[in-house]
């Protein structure tokens, strides 16, 4: 009899045995997502779009919240509740930053957005959600900022000891050694220079930073073969791309986007596509990024990036995603 039930066992043991490995790798995995805070333009340029949808699809992350800056705030907050609400991520919160730029034109993409009340922003204004989840998560928070950096310069502004316990920070920021379109000189970029007092306070501010510029980003070019890929698939994130950038194109019908954003938040879980080196970079008070070679370095900078092999990845990702209202 004993013998007989030895292979019965052995096999209990042994499902049980998997059962805790799978579960222990379960684990593992969710404690290794990175909590992450995606600070946000969106509603300006199309590549924001693009970062946002990649923001919600990574199983890399775990999204905390997203904050809203510069511009018209409010409306560009709409577009990021409805992109949360089509896809059935709502449990994601949106929080508002300060209004900036008043009297400026609103971008069509706004359109998509407008009069969106299925989901609505949280109540908290952006510096004081992004202190308050700092305070929560002291040194586990990564920042993915991928629009003027106001939202971080207000919290540095605010709460100063807040700020200190954020554990990096990746952004699209800058022009070291390249200008836009692969121009050798470099230019003022503009997440830089729509609000230089800001982009000053955040380079000095002592956390550790990772700078996708214009040298890793303004020649990602998402092609009109790609965009037909995505057109296709119908998924409800895809079609809010599409959607997106049918306003955005509308004055220039057929042009490709440059993929700026998406650079910086693959950036934060991944080191397969773009090279870094550390450097010294401070800001003139025209927003030029300037590499200062004589001092320590104070962050580190993208200086190359395998296009191709970038797109192929991210387009795949977007494909292949299928998040949907239960």
């Amino acid at each position: 009899m004993y013998s007989n039930a030895c292979p019965v066992r052995k096999s209990f043991l042994s499902t049980v045995t998997l059962l805790l490995l799978f579960s222990a790798t379960a684990v593992l995995q969710a404690a290794e997502r990175k909590k992450i805070i995606f600070d946000t333009d969106i509603g300006g340029d199309i590549d924001d779009a693009f970062a946002h949808a990649l923001v919600q699809i990574s199983q890399e992350f775990e999204v905390l919240g997203i904050t809203v800056a510069d511009g018209p705030t409010a409306e560009r907050a709409r577009v990021s509740c409805r992109m949360l609400y089509e896809s059935g991520m709502e449990s994601i919160p949106v929080s508002v930053g300060r209004p900036t730029r008043p009297g400026s034109s609103l971008a069509p993409q706004l359109l998509w957005g407008e009069g969106f009340e299925k989901l609505k922003p949280a109540g908290k204004n952006a510096a004081d959600f992004i202190i308050g989840m700092l305070r929560k998560y002291p040194h586990q928070v990564t920042l993915i900022s991928v629009g003027p950096v106001t939202n971080l310069a207000d919290v540095i502004d605010k709460d100063p000891e807040a700020w200190k316990l954020v554990k990096e920070v990746y952004s699209m920021f800058g022009s070291f050694y390249i200008g836009y379109g692969g121009d050798p000189v470099p230019s003022a970029e503009w997440n830089v220079v729509a609000d230089v007092p800001s982009a000053q306070k955040f380079m000095t501010s002592g956390v550790p930073i990772t700078l996708a510029g214009l040298d890793v980003t303004t020649l990602v070019k998402f092609s009109a073969e790609r965009r037909l890929e995505l057109l296709e698939r119908h998924s409800p994130l895809t079609d809010a791309i599409c959607s997106l950038y049918s306003l955005w194109s509308l004055d220039s019908p057929g042009r490709d986007p440059v993929l700026f954003d998406p650079v910086a938040v693959t950036m934060a879980f991944s080191d397969e596509f773009v090279s870094l080196r550390r450097a010294n970079v401070r800001i003139t008070d025209e927003g030029y990024t300037v590499v200062d070679e004589s001092r320590p370095p104070n962050c580190r900078i993208g200086m190359h990036i395998d296009r191709e092999k970038f797109i192929g990845w991210l387009t795949r990702r977007l494909l292949t995603q299928n998040v949907m209202r239960k």
